[in-house]
């Protein structure tokens, strides 16, 4: 939303409230910290394959080490989205912002080391192939609905709260499913045991 001030037109989001106006300078300086708190959590992701190695020496299973820590990384990221709506200050809400964002990016290196310990070799191209068109899915749902849900509240704020609400609903579910579904062990011997296209085509 455009306003006309003094110092020419600015952006003021529609969660704003009406008095308060972020000036093109401020705005910038805001976003730079947001990208920094993010940037910062999600560098940790490139150390996520270190801490996930060293908590299977301490005996811990991959359920645990990868797949609790993926999903718990997806919980907190929902948990932060939902917060973030409800906060007013500035240096808070920027943390919410970047705890959402970073934790997120925490969740993706052992999510496709959970696939690739369940997948056999030779299927993993194919597989991860599926994984990343699946996971790039809401980017074209979400536009839509998040502007169905914006044009159906009875305020501009209203509707973008309930768009971060609905998301972050989402992902704290999802987190917790990953959390009490993600066993790798388990699923990597099932599919070890499960008879192949050769065994049956053999046995028929």
């Amino acid at each position: 939303m455009a306003e006309a001030t003094d110092s020419g037109t600015i952006w003021r989001p529609p969660t704003a409230p009406p008095q308060r106006i972020i000036s093109p300078s401020r705005a910038h300086i805001a976003c730079g910290r947001a990208e920094t708190a993010a940037g910062r959590l999600g560098a940790f992701g490139v150390e996520v394959s270190r801490l996930i190695d060293a908590l299977k020496a301490r005996g811990l299973t991959s359920r645990w080490s990868s797949g609790a820590l993926q999903g718990t990384a997806v919980c907190v990221a929902g948990t932060a989205m939902a917060s973030f709506p409800f906060v007013d200050a500035s240096g808070p809400r920027l943390l919410l912002i970047g705890m959402t964002f970073g934790c997120t990016a925490v969740a993706i290196p052992p999510h496709y080391m959970t696939t690739a310990e369940v997948v056999p070799t030779a299927q993993r191209g194919a597989v991860f192939g599926i994984v990343a068109a699946t996971g790039t899915l809401p980017g074209l749902i979400a536009p839509s609905l998040t502007g169905h849900l914006i044009d159906a509240a009875t305020t501009q704020a209203a509707g973008y709260r309930t768009a971060f609400l609905v998301t972050a609903v989402v992902m704290v579910v999802a987190g917790a499913f990953a959390v009490a579904a993600i066993r790798p062990e388990h699923d990597a011997r099932r599919l070890a045991s499960a008879p192949g296209p050769r065994t049956k085509h053999t046995e028929g």
